[in-house]
């Protein structure tokens, strides 16, 4: 949780996902999908998606519950 809370501080201020990945110690592809799953719906002051680290932090927990799971069929 606190790797999301640097990222939406970071990613507020306007800094690149790249730049965040290389400091943080993760991969570009790893930021982007964090940004994805915390993904509000609206644009933040730099024209870009803003991102919630909660809600990061609860989609991922949802995906983690649901792992493995087959969907019920039709």
């Amino acid at each position: 949780m606190q790797d999301r809370r640097v990222l939406a501080r970071r990613w507020e201020a306007g800094d690149g996902a790249v730049e965040i990945a290389v400091d943080l110690g993760f991969s570009p592809a790893a930021i982007y999908s964090e940004l994805k799953r915390g993904d509000t719906g609206e644009l933040d002051q730099n024209k870009r998606p803003k991102y919630d680290p909660d809600k990061g932090q609860e989609v991922y927990q949802k995906n983690l519950r649901n792992r493995g799971r087959r969907k019920a069929e039709k």
